[in-house]
């Protein structure tokens, strides 16, 4: 960076500290439906190997104010963030946020919800922090480029731990100088690497964020200091991050909530518990197979064409495990063919076995855009390509640009309504999951989480997924 670069943390802190965010309309509803897409996750993702594994190493680090969802024990907010984080990106069930290239609600709910139980603040305070967060990850996002994404960073635990470390900020009501700490402290601890994709390492990503998010908020509380050019100064964040030194940082920060990233972008929940690098294509592939009758055993191959990150992601054509099925176009193009859908329990390590889908796995193949040919925008994009040829010799092809979800292209009611039961029946008690759903539908009036986290209470196991088998059976 030079001399004419603009103080990005301190402008950034100063937004957080002092930005003015009108929750109400659209904001309120997504980051409502974000709050209970995030919980819906967590619960689901509590019983997940390594989640449970997290979770047991957390606990032994002793009790605190704040729910562990999936455990009656409390911790202290930075180990209750690092479980339910953890917990909330096992499953690759949660929602991604195109301007920051990430899973952001996955650190940054797990993050306000331990913080605001241990400080006792209410449900709009912590909305109002959720918004706060996003915005921050998408001016970081946006700014660091697509080559930070596509070079092998996960986003999810660097710019997300920033900017959670900036929502919890302003749950705190940080002024700007401790703001700016928070955010300068969050710098050290981002980190991730996207080799750990297809094993528990990823999801351990998230939880890491938001744990070190509430410690960075919390130390920065408690007087400890950074640098005020973390970001931006010599061997800063954007030195080492950045895919790309020709951001227009003036213009990103004149933008800073104006419009809200909540109410350009939005958050996206998935449809299916994979890696959001499957989801266009698998839209188009359902797309298809509803309009023109498909069954898997009429197709002799499918071609699919992405995004150059997104390949890089869907490493494994032949996946060995259900982490790796999560990370497999190959798998999740056979499982969609063969059932239309896809659903929890097709993710074991059973489930992946199937006979009639592994000989199916060769028959789809995968290309990608060269790496500069979206752009360095994370927030653009081009579409995905799908084609399926048949055996009778004809094919069919269908162009998705925006998955199921986003902005452009919502879930129904029907769709958020069936996911929240989907990953929360059989674990919550019926009682304590119509409480659950009443509270998160008047999150904003919430004067206390416990109102919401004491119906969050259960024993989670520990398995592979085999426990949405046992369910569905």
């Amino acid at each position: 960076m030079n001399a004419a670069t603009p103080q990005i943390g301190h402008a950034i802190a100063q937004w957080v500290a002092e930005g003015e965010i009108d929750l109400a309309g659209d904001v309120l509803d997504r980051a409502r439906k974000g709050v209970a897409d995030t919980i819906a996750c967590i619960v689901a993702g509590a019983g997940d190997e390594g989640a449970a594994a997290v979770r047991q190493t957390a606990v032994a680090l002793g009790n605190g104010p704040a729910t562990v969802i999936g455990t009656s024990t409390r911790l202290a907010a930075p180990w209750a963030a690092l479980a339910n984080g953890t917990a909330a990106h096992a499953l690759d069930y949660d929602d991604v946020f195109a301007p920051g290239s990430n899973h952001a609600s996955a650190v940054l709910i797990p993050a306000l919800l331990a913080l605001a139980e241990a400080e006792g603040a209410t449900g709009r305070q912590l909305l109002d922090a959720y918004v706060a967060g996003l915005e921050v990850q998408a001016v970081l996002g946006r700014g660091i480029g697509r080559g930070h994404y596509d070079v092998g960073w996960h986003n999810t635990s660097t710019i997300g731990c920033i900017g959670a470390a900036a929502g919890c900020a302003r749950l705190l009501g940080l002024a700007t100088e401790p703001a700016r700490d928070a955010i300068a402290l969050a710098v050290s601890m981002a980190s991730g690497p996207k080799v750990q994709f297809g094993s528990p390492a990823k999801p351990f990503h998230a939880g890491l964020g938001a744990q070190h998010a509430v410690l960075a908020a919390d130390l920065a509380r408690n007087g400890v200091h950074a640098r005020a050019d973390a970001i931006e100064g010599e061997r800063g964040f954007i030195d080492l991050f950045a895919g790309s030194d020709q951001t227009d940082w003036p213009s990103l920060l004149d933008r800073l909530g104006a419009p809200l990233a909540m109410t350009e972008f939005g958050v996206s929940p998935k449809l299916y518990p994979c890696c959001g690098s499957t989801h266009r294509v698998l839209d188009g592939v359902l797309a298809l197979r509803s309009a023109h009758q498909i069954a898997l055993e009429d197709v002799e191959h499918v071609s699919t064409l992405v995004g150059y990150g997104n390949k890089r992601n869907l490493c494994y054509p032949d996946p060995q495990d259900e982490m790796e099925a999560r990370f497999s176009m190959n798998y999740c193009v056979a499982v969609a063919l063969a059932q239309g859908k896809l659903s929890l329990g097709d993710f074991t390590a059973e489930s992946i076995h199937r006979p009639e889908l592994r000989e199916f796995l060769p028959r789809v193949s995968m290309d990608a855009r060269p790496a500069d040919a979206e752009g360095d925008d994370p927030a653009s994009r081009m579409p995905h390509e799908v084609v399926i040829h048949l055996k009778d010799g004809s094919e069919v092809r269908i162009d998705v640009l925006d998955a199921k979800g986003s902005v452009t292209n919502p879930l129904t009611q029907g769709d958020v309504e069936e996911k929240f039961s989907d990953c929360c029946t059989g674990f919550l008690a019926p009682d304590d999951l119509a409480a659950a759903q009443a509270a998160l539908a008047r999150f904003e009036s919430l004067e206390h989480m416990e109102e919401l986290t004491r119906h969050l209470a259960f024993e989670a196991t520990s398995d592979r997924g085999e426990r949405f088998a046992r369910r569905a059976a």
